[in-house]
């Protein structure tokens, strides 16, 4: 529907073609080794092609620009993550047993969750996609029962749909970074067969102690459904679930059939029930099979947080005129009943969409979707319309948003028809595409839609098809962006987001494929890659007014110099397009980038011959000293060295190579670091950054302070795991990862992965010793995650330990960066109210936690041993001095600037008063207990 038709390449770029000869097409993007997938341009022996490698192909980079712009500026899919090896296996062998070109592949990606899965042939495979390399992935069977089919053969990927649900969860929170660490909670799997009906229940997947397979469901022949006598269409079009409270491992299932009806599953570690809520909507038992599809199309939950109680739960069912409200009580026996419904498709257009207009044959309600705050709901409308020009027929997509009244009160059962109207119009429906090919009933109602990625306001949707197109309405425009990449992905499955790290509605796009794993789409790839929506249906050959909107095409590409676009991810592309002329703001950022390009150029060549060419001179005149602060040319010179990413491929690596690719980035970054300062020295620029733009200077010279104390933070963590190597004593215990200090990093970098697409692809650890200049997310980590690293379950020794070793890290990293600071103290710029990264709030919230904790712990009679105490004694001294040091540097810069530090005098006193209070009171403790 939303493919593009083939745009031929102008002349003189063909001319080039034909000079230059073309290299070998890519392989298929993930063929496994030559037991799995075979490759179309290699024999079937002999060893596979290099460019084969899912993570070689997941770094290739296609766009003209990336030497010049760098990670930063891309806008092309970013890989996530790869396949599980145990479902590339199960894929391989579905084709070995000649089911190839039957779709028998089906996945999904779970919003609350961040579970993954997918089902190949009679498994049903479960894994976090959040790992760059997806370890833990358990391979559920599919019982034969379930399956449905006597010759035992795999059935048709589309039947079946899944629900999964992680219990003792509370709300949004729950995919935070914190929670992401314990990916094996407690998680139930529903698994539907969507034609027979049947339901498989795993009441937790990660019991171990538990081997008996799931709990199963039969449509028996007592069973009643309008839609028995349909053939070849699915009983089953939606299905949802829920938690019930206060019951262990306990939750009901709720499924719409498409004449209507509603069923409810009881599902318990031990039965399932089933039986029918609400007959169907068509009268007559359904038995009109023209108008089949006219009952209940999805079904969406109302958020927990806008329900009155957690026992009392809504939910939605999108109808082909309207949205059905319905209440359901989870406690004193399940109770279904429908509470309102209200007409979107009707007479009145203020109301949702207005009916019977000329040119107008018919209006579909495909799919509904509510935000997080369950305040907007917005459903995928397509229009049947009639070109009363041409006389040609064509469909036209658009997006209805309605405001939920979350206040609104529902009368009596008795009264439904009667209720006032839930939702009330936000805006007129915004046309996603104008004119499309015109699709029959069963592709249009095998799209989904799914809403809350970056953009903020856009929305993707998913066609039968396998295409995945993301929408949003930007500067006054409606732009598609259709995910794309240079090799065969196969079909999209399903499309999520990224959960945010600081529980953020928004997220970034994430879609399932069918060969190439998981990708996320950045939020610049959607912006910059996106298209305007076309004026004609791409499917036909035009109409009878094209000429006119050609001529109209021409005239604009004329007056503008800017090459129309098509529909598509030409992002992959985006370095060949015009570019109007740039004003303003953005010449402003034309200066900027050339001035960053100059001193680049200018530090090589000095790399290279130790020669500085009047660099002073061209700096100035280039502007490069007229920005203050993080936008200073030099500023963002020195981030960028100390920032680098490593360029090997971490994913396929074992953990050692890691850790030696880590320590041996910072050694060189150390130096590189230290070459810059050097550069700055010998072309005077120090000098002239020191008197005109001391913030500036003290920038570049912090990266380093953060530099030494990142180095000796991982020499610590090194020391540690080497320590808990050689006192392990079973071999059932974890690896040496598993200290405070190691979760401490995993959040970091797991924060720092969500907030940046383009890390997504690369290992917590690699990503947290690499963002040198952002150091100060540890301490934010240690600020509002501490509860995840230290947690009231465990026995206190247990949290004395890990306190121990938090402290000793913030401890060891504090003074490195201060012990730099006086090492280099010549450097540094006149420090008069200037406030250095140690005096920042993040910074000192951080730390004054943790010594919160350590001073909490202390308290606890008998926690633990004097040895134990006097260790923790030594490391709540340390913090001390480090956080006093920290306020008397921003009480002092606050004086110097004559700004009001009144507040902050009182804070700084209170905190050293309680600080030094502990200190003595535990010091009396072990000095009584030498004594004795």
């Amino acid at each position: 529907m939303f493919s593009p038709a083939i745009r031929k390449p102008h002349l003189h770029r063909r001319e080039k073609e034909e000079a230059t000869p073309s290299p070998p097409p890519p392989a298929p993007a993930h063929s496994p080794s030559p037991g799995g997938f075979a490759l179309s341009d290699r024999p079937a022996t002999g060893t596979p092609a290099p460019w084969t490698t899912s993570s070689l192909l997941a770094r290739i980079s296609t766009s003209k620009q990336t030497d010049r712009a760098g990670d930063s500026d891309q806008i092309q899919p970013v890989h996530v993550a790869e396949f599980p090896q145990v479902v590339r296996n199960a894929q391989a062998n579905l084709l070995q047993r000649n089911f190839a070109g039957k779709s028998m592949l089906v996945g999904g990606i779970d919003k609350e969750t961040s579970l993954a899965w997918m089902i190949c042939g009679n498994e049903l495979f479960v894994w976090s996609y959040l790992a760059a390399v997806a370890k833990d992935c358990l391979a559920l069977e599919i019982p034969s029962s379930l399956v449905g089919d006597k010759d035992g053969k795999p059935l048709s990927g589309n039947q079946w749909t899944v629900c999964i649900m992680r219990w003792h969860s509370s709300g949004p929170s729950t995919r935070n970074s914190g929670d992401m660490l314990h990916r094996r909670s407690s998680t139930g799997v529903i698994l539907c067969n969507r034609r027979t009906q049947a339901i498989a229940y795993w009441p937790d997947i990660y019991d171990e102690s538990s081997s008996k397979g799931p709990v199963i469901s039969l449509f028996g022949h007592s069973d009643t459904s309008a839609s028995d006598a349909i053939s070849g269409c699915y009983r089953f079009n939606s299905l949802i679930a829920a938690s019930v409270p206060g019951a262990a491992h306990e939750c009901i299932a709720i499924a719409s059939e498409p004449t209507g009806a509603l069923w409810l599953f009881q599902c318990s570690p031990l039965r399932i029930h089933r039986r029918e809520v609400h007959r169907d909507t068509l009268g007559d038992n359904g038995t009109d099979h023209s108008q089949k599809n006219n009952g209940g199309r999805s079904l969406v939950w109302l958020p927990s947080n806008e329900s009155s109680e957690a026992a009392e739960r809504k939910f939605f069912l999108l109808t082909s005129q309207g949205i059905q409200c319905w209440g359901i009580s989870l406690l004193h026996g399940i109770n279904v009943k429908i509470l309102g419904s209200q007409e979107i498709v009707g007479s009145d257009g203020e109301l949702g969409i207005k009916k019977d207009i000329a040119g107008q044959k018919n209006i579909w309600l495909l799919d509904m979707q509510i935000d997080e705050r369950g305040k907007e709901f917005n459903i995928l409308v397509a229009t049947f319309c009639k070109d009363r020009v041409s006389g040609s027929n064509y469909t036209q997509y658009s997006l209805l948003t309605m405001l939920y009244k979350s206040n609104q009160k529902f009368p009596s059962e008795n009264n439904v028809v009667k209720c006032e109207r839930f939702l009330e119009k936000k805006a007129p429906a915004q046309v996603i595409i104008p004119k499309a090919r015109v699709e029959d009933e069963e592709f249009l109602f095998s799209m989904r839609l799914k809403t809350g990625g970056k953009p903020s306001g856009s929305v993707i949707i998913l066609s039968g098809d396998g295409k995945a197109t993301v929408a949003i309405y930007w500067r006054g425009s409606t732009r598609l962006y259709q995910f794309d990449l240079p090799w065969d992905a196969g079909k999209v499955f399903d499309a999520s987001i990224i959960p945010s790290a600081e529980d953020r509605d928004e997220g970034a796009w994430v879609v399932l494929t069918e060969k190439a794993g998981i990708w996320a789409i950045p939020e610049k790839a959607v912006l910059v890659g996106g298209v305007e929506p076309p004026e004609r249906s791409l499917s036909r050959k035009g109409s009878c007014n094209e000429a006119v909107a050609e001529e109209k095409r021409r005239s604009q590409a004329f007056s503008t110099s800017i090459v129309p676009r098509r529909v598509s991810s030409e992002a992959w592309g985006a370095g060949d397009r015009q570019r109007p002329a740039l004003t303003g703001v953005a010449q402003q950022a034309v200066v900027d980038e050339e001035a960053e390009m100059l001193l680049n150029r200018l530090f090589h060549d000095f790399i290279l011959s130790g020669a500085v060419h009047e660099a002073l001179q061209k700096l100035r005149v280039a502007g490069a000293f007229e920005k203050e602060g993080e936008m200073n040319v030099f500023v963002r010179v020195s981030k960028s060295i100390v920032n680098t990413l490593s360029k090997h491929w971490t994913t396929t690596r074992e953990a050692e190579f890691l850790a030696s690719t880590i320590v041996s980035s910072l050694a060189e970054k150390r130096k590189k670091h230290e070459k810059f300062l050097q550069f700055l020295v010998l072309s005077k620029c120090h000098e002239e950054l020191s008197s005109k733009q001391r913030a500036a200077m003290l920038s570049v010279m912090e990266h380093g302070e953060k530099l030494s104390g990142m180095i000796h933070l991982r020499e610590l963590q090194n020391a540690l795991s080497q320590q808990s190597s050689s006192t392990r004593l079973s071999p059932q215990s974890k690896t040496p990862t598993a200290g405070a200090l190691w979760i401490l990093i995993q959040l970091v970098g797991e924060k720092a992965r969500r907030n940046t697409v383009l890390l997504m692809d690369r290992d917590n650890a690699e990503v947290f010793y690499s963002r040198v200049s952002d150091i100060e997310d540890l301490f934010y980590c240690l600020s509002h995650q501490l509860r995840y690293i230290i947690t009231g379950e465990e026995h206190p020794s247990v949290q004395m330990q890990r306190a121990l070793e938090l402290s000793n890290a913030c401890v060891t990293l504090v003074q490195a960066a201060l012990h730099y600071r006086a090492e280099y103290k010549d450097w540094y710029p006149s420090p008069e109210g200037l406030i250095t990264w140690n005096s920042q709030p993040v910074v000192r919230s951080g730390i004054w936690n943790l010594a919160s904790s350590v001073m909490e712990l202390l308290r606890e009679p008998g926690s633990a041993g004097m040895p134990m105490k006097s260790n923790l004694w030594s490391q709540l001294e340390g913090l001390t001095d480090i956080l006093l040091e920290g306020y008397i540097g921003l009480l002092t810069a606050k004086f110097e600037r004559g700004e009001d530090h009144g507040v902050l005098a009182q804070e700084y006193c209170e905190r050293r008063d309680e600080l030094l209070g502990s200190l003595y009171d535990l010091a009396k403790q072990i000095i009584e207990a030498k004594y004795q």
